[in-house]
């Protein structure tokens, strides 16, 4: 339609995603974590599913009556993504977000007022709450 290839779009849309979500899980943008809760995660898993779907045409010659194992990895992928942007796993968390979810509530709900309030990301002060002066990992 606009002389250029859709599949060559997606697939750089997939890497795209793919990326993020790679950057996520290294804990590249943390100001991610405050606002989205665990959701960038899925970005990984979304890329992938960008990128097999623009091989829908070669699955379906190859795989002849077995075309429906395709269609079961999408599906897969695609639950994938829903866990990950629900309730991801421990393993695809960067270390410094495994070590902020091991504090109560109310202390992660302190960290995260101060570092929306433009705090620095070396020390927040949190005596307050009883977790005293705790460092975040940069």
């Amino acid at each position: 339609m606009f002389g250029f290839d859709q599949q060559f779009l997606l697939r750089l849309m997939g890497i795209g995603f793919a990326l993020m979500g790679l950057g996520a899980r290294v804990g590249a943008w943390k100001k991610w974590y405050w606002g989205s809760r665990g959701g960038a995660y899925a970005y990984l898993p979304l890329g992938l599913m960008f990128i097999l779907y623009t091989y829908d045409a070669y699955f379906r010659e190859s795989l002849g009556p077995y075309y429906f194992l395709y269609w079961a990895g999408i599906i897969a992928v695609a639950i994938l993504i829903l866990w990950w942007a629900a309730r991801p796993p421990a393993f695809i968390k960067p270390r410094w977000v495994r070590w902020v979810e091991k504090y109560p509530l109310n202390v992660i709900g302190a960290m995260a007022a101060e570092v929306e309030a433009g705090k620095s990301w070396d020390t927040i002060e949190l005596d307050s709450y009883g977790a005293g002066r705790i460092a975040v990992i940069k």
